[in-house]
């Protein structure tokens, strides 16, 4: 009797510590979350005001130069003017879109804290 006594209570010891890991793992898993969310945040933030500033400036200078380039064409030739600035225009536009949304592909929020766990799920 006393050895199943002793062994009960290495169990429970076992158990006990087994419990303090997992706590402990846990809380470490949860303090990365929320860094992570802290570092994507102000991430995100600085990515909506580059865009914004870049979208204004670009529109401005653009909208000043197909200006300055159509008025300083003959006036036979300003409606080809026209046509040549909004093509070039769009194309820019979509290239910076494109380049924007290169940019959003990096890691996805919680990247860290998801890799964490999916090699805490491979141990166990």
């Amino acid at each position: 009797m006393p050895r199943v006594a002793t062994a009960l209570k290495e169990l429970a010891a076992s158990a006990s510590r087994l419990g303090g890991l997992a706590t402990e793992t846990l809380g470490d898993r949860l303090e990365l979350l929320a860094l992570e969310l802290r570092e994507d945040r102000v991430r995100i933030l600085q990515l909506l005001l580059l865009a914004l500033a870049g979208a204004t400036l670009v529109l401005c200078g653009l909208v000043l130069l197909a200006a300055a380039g159509i008025l300083a064409l003959p006036p036979e030739w300003r409606v080809a003017g026209l046509v040549v600035a909004a093509a070039a225009a769009l194309a820019m536009g979509l290239g910076a879109l494109c380049a924007l949304k290169r940019r959003l592909k990096g890691p996805g929020l919680f990247a860290q804290s998801v890799a964490e766990l999916k090699k805490d799920k491979a141990c166990f």
